[in-house]
């Protein structure tokens, strides 16, 4: 039987493909709120990122002792698999009340911002590890924003424009990597540098920001954003329509009503058209329309399982990187108590309590005896404060801002979204391996100060680049293969909210392993690259994964949707 995309030939093809440019999109406003929302998020998250370090060394231990590099790193991974654990079974609850006719993406979308908002307003003014950890897991327990928001995203773009709508997540995610850690490292460096005034509550004016800033977003969503699930959108109409009118004043209801009103006719008007269009090629195809009892299939194909394991091992590591770049890059240099021409600032810093010694290191703890020597027994981070860090994450986010939005649709065109996920995902390997090498590397300030140079930061660089073009082509791609492994439209939600689910569960499994476990172990033998190299054996697995991912949808998929 003919398909629908064989009606019009390879010429309308070609048509289609220059028609889905990004001025060509549909609804291009309600794609802008569901970007901002992603974009809000992801600032929280980058600020959070450049101070987080510093704020757990705030938080005294019950003996009354700072923590140590190693605890501080435990300390981390624990804060950050908070977040992830609960999203585990969450996750999946969310994305089935965002496919619910009496609920729908919206709700979600605003519940787990507003919670995030206040989460970040207890996290101003927590005073020890318990509540950090507690602020976070709510955020976690809340937070089922990303399955709805790729569902709507899917749902408003449709097939032509999903290789481009993928993106708009991604790209939201890459500058808020760039402006996040800048604001949080510019609002939490007075907190660093001992400013009187915030004595009290150090870091609470990062927090606070956060805080301000998503629940504003959330009230922006819950009065302009469209409903894409249809029941939920007529069975919430009227209502909606009476809290707006009850919570608005007149005024600002006139003054912004013609223009929203205007946008959303055009914006209707070329959705029907593009929806016309698909549904008379397909009449004409003489496709047969799904049977009711189609709508309940099973979720549970070959494809999508294969999709699924590929993704969390992808996810172990690549959401594990962040948090160990941070930890061993805001780790204090190694340096011999012995070195003479270091031991007068060796024993200063010691003496104002700022490092910690053994009798071998003046700033890490190290094995007794210890001697580094090539090629893998060597210790020590880059000592980098708030503003390096900030640095280090926003070169990060502009480099995968950049080539999403000029490179991803081409190379996908080139090589296919299979294929494009595979060749991604053989990058990994060697930027995490080569990472703990910037410990080596000569620096032109003396310890306890941060390493600086322009050898360091070149190579700073390079490895950042190399790893965020990885991330930045492999993480859309992920998106659309697991898009296209969903047996049918009806269960999209929650075929995301699964996905979700995973990657959480991952995100956990390596946050635990990499940075609270193995870094820590690696600081204690003195070997600070064993973490780096066992996320290189991860990222080494999922290459294999992936290559496993059928290229074809499954027999189980074809038999749902005819």
């Amino acid at each position: 039987m003919a398909s629908c995309s064989d009606t019009g030939g390879s010429t309308s093809k070609n048509e289609d493909d220059k028609a889905a440019s990004w001025v060509a999109m549909p609804q291009k406003q309600q794609l802008a709120l569901i970007v901002m929302a992603r974009f809000c998020e992801t600032i929280a998250d980058g600020s959070l990122q450049s101070f987080i370090i510093f704020q757990l060394r705030s938080f005294m231990l019950p003996d009354g002792s700072a923590p140590s590099t190693a605890m501080v790193a435990l300390q981390l991974s624990l804060l950050r698999a908070s977040v992830a654990t609960p999203q585990l079974v969450t996750s999946t609850l969310w994305g089935v009340l965002a496919d619910h006719p009496r609920i729908g993406r919206k709700p979600v979308i605003v519940f787990g911002l507003a919670t995030a908002g206040v989460a970040s307003l207890g996290l101003a003014f927590t005073r020890s590890f318990v509540g950090a950890v507690l602020c976070r897991m709510l955020v976690g327990l809340a937070n089922g924003n990303k399955p709805a928001m790729r569902s709507m995203i899917r749902e408003i773009s449709g097939d032509k424009f999903e290789s481009r709508a993928v993106l708009l997540l991604p790209i939201a995610f890459n500058i808020g990597s760039i402006v996040g850690p800048v604001l949080g490292g510019l609002l939490a460096e007075g907190a660093v540098n001992g400013s009187p005034w915030l004595s009290r509550w150090p870091f609470a004016l990062p927090n606070v920001v956060n805080g301000i800033m998503q629940m504003s977003c959330a009230v922006l969503i819950a009065f302009h954003l469209r409903e894409t699930l249809s029941d939920a959108s007529k069975s919430k109409c009227k209502r909606g329509r009476r809290v707006y009118t009850s919570m608005v004043p007149e005024w600002a209801r006139r003054l912004y009503g013609r223009y929203f009103q205007r946008k959303q006719q055009y914006e209707l008007l070329e959705n029907l058209e593009q929806e016309m269009e698909e549904r008379g090629e397909c009449e004409t195809a003489g496709a047969p329309k799904l049977d009711a009892k189609k709508r309940y299939v099973s979720i549970w194909t070959r494809r999508l399982g294969l999709t699924l394991a590929a993704r969390a091992l992808l996810v172990m590591h690549i959401f594990s990187y962040p948090a160990l770049l941070l930890v061993f890059t805001s780790t204090p240099r190694y340096q011999p108590v012995d070195a003479s021409a270091t031991t007068t600032t060796a024993a200063s810093a010691v003496a104002e309590g700022n490092v910690r010694t053994n009798g071998t290191s003046a700033y890490i703890p190290v094995p007794a005896g210890y001697h580094p020597h090539a090629p893998f027994t060597f210790t020590g981070g880059l000592a980098f404060k708030p503003h390096d860090l900030a640095a280090v994450f926003a070169i990060r986010g502009l480099v995968g801002l950049l080539l999403q939005l000029l490179f991803f649709p081409y190379l996908r065109d080139v090589f296919g979204t299979l294929r494009l996920y595979r060749y991604a995902l053989l990058v990994f390997p060697v930027t995490y391996f080569v990472t703990p090498y910037l410990a080596t590397i000569k620096s032109s300030t003396l310890p306890p100060l941060p390493s600086s140079g322009v050898s360091l930061w070149v190579m700073v660089s390079a490895i950042l680049v190399i790893q965020s073009t990885a991330r930045s082509l492999a993480l859309p791609a992920g998106s659309m293969l697991l898009n296209a492994a969903c047996p049918d439209r009806s269960v999209l939600g929650t075929v995301n909210g699964i996905g979700q689910s995973v990657s959480s569960a991952a995100r956990a499994i390596g946050q635990l392993m990499m940075t609270g476990w193995l870094y820590g172990v690696g600081l204690k033998v003195g070997m600070v690259g064993i973490a780096w190299w066992a996320m290189a054996g991860v990222a080494t697995a999922a290459a294999v994964a992936a290559a496993c991912v059928p290229v074809e949808p499954s027999s189980e998929k074809r038999e749902s949707s005819t």
